[in-house]
């Protein structure tokens, strides 16, 4: 402010003298600049600026002082309190009756991308929070909503009752499909009253189930050749048989003492017998020639046979007196008196 009133006098008291003379340079003939008063003139001048001066200024200067400082006293934060705060059940619309969240952890088994064999079995749980205002009763249940169902019960109704607020670990068998993929099943909440719900905001998000089904390697089984042991062969030829006589099968005689193995019994071909003894016994084989393990676990009979159902031809497998596994054939029937002809083969192992 000083600045500005003393710049004021210093321009306008010069200005004020340099009017005047030039003023006075246009005077009319006949005057003289030397009677122009020059102290006079500058005392008017000054008496012009300093009245000037007193406008500008104030009735009541004041002394500038500096502003003040602006002190901020801080306000004392307030202690938070430690405890975990809880989820609110609150949201930006309405709150629903019925409303899932998502458990910790949602997926408690077969997380996604589970790889699991062909036909494996698996139960999927879910943890599921109950964020609405009802409480899910036994008439609640879990449906298939789309997707695969993979061999699971598409309704499965809650066995027990889940309060606001509470979580419930549902589980689902299911079968992992028999063709190598990837598979992927949704299901959603139903209330007692059939409506759909589920997780996410708008509480219409299904929860899932996604797994992949692998090919299982197929290993070339090892195959262990089964040595079959040459059969050792007892005894082996032929015999012919009348009516009433016997036959022994381990030394191909026909005798008459306690080893012999059968005896053909009857008066006629139409009522011929082929009658075992001393516990020999006799399986009709047919006309294919059996082996020693065939003959071995033959269904044998110590019963008499019919002659008149052979043939010529026909294999007969049997267990002698002495336990040893062995087979015949019959060679020819008795015609007209004629004997009955065999060809035997008794092996030494039992």
């Amino acid at each position: 402010m000083k600045f500005y009133s003393t710049l004021a006098i210093r321009l306008v008291i010069p200005g004020i003298i340099s009017v005047t003379l030039i003023s006075a340079c246009n005077l009319p003939g006949g005057i003289s600049l030397d009677s122009v008063n020059i102290t006079a003139v500058y005392q008017t001048a000054n008496a012009v600026v300093s009245q000037g001066i007193q406008t500008l200024q104030p009735n009541n200067p004041t002394t500038e002082k500096t502003p003040p400082l602006l002190v901020i006293t801080p306000t004392p934060m307030q202690a938070t309190s430690t405890d975990t705060p809880t989820e609110s059940l609150t949201t930006n619309t309405a709150q629903r009756c019925d409303q899932a969240g998502a458990g910790n952890p949602l997926d408690v088994t077969i997380p996604d991308d589970t790889r699991l064999v062909p036909g494996e079995e698996f139960t999927k749980v879910w943890r599921l929070l109950n964020l609405g205002t009802c409480e899910w009763s036994t008439d609640y249940a879990m449906v298939w909503f789309s997707g695969d169902d993979m061999g699971a019960v598409r309704e499965q109704p809650f066995l027990s009752t889940v309060a606001q607020r509470e979580t419930i670990d549902f589980a689902v068998d299911m079968v992992a499909p028999a063709v190598p993929g990837l598979y992927s099943g949704y299901w959603m909440l139903r209330s007692a009253s059939g409506d759909l719900f589920g997780i996410g905001p708008n509480g219409n998000s299904p929860v899932w189930v996604r797994i992949q089904v692998v090919a299982v390697e197929t290993q070339v089984p090892t195959i262990t050749a089964t040595v079959i042991p040459t059969s050792i062969v007892l005894a082996e030829g032929s015999g012919s048989l009348l009516a009433g006589q016997v036959f022994d099968l381990d030394s191909g005689q026909t005798t008459a003492d306690n080893q012999v193995d059968v005896r053909l019994e009857g008066t006629n071909p139409d009522t011929l017998q082929w009658t075992p003894l001393n516990n020999a016994r006799f399986a009709v084989f047919g006309l294919n020639t059996p082996g020693e393990l065939e003959c071995q676990y033959a269904t044998m009979t110590d019963q008499p046979l019919a002659v008149s159902n052979f043939e010529a031809g026909i294999y007969l497998c049997y267990r002698t007196s002495e336990g040893l596994p062995g087979m015949l054939q019959i060679a020819s029937l008795p015609v007209d008196g004629s004997p009955l002809t065999l060809n035997f083969t008794t092996w030494a192992v039992p």
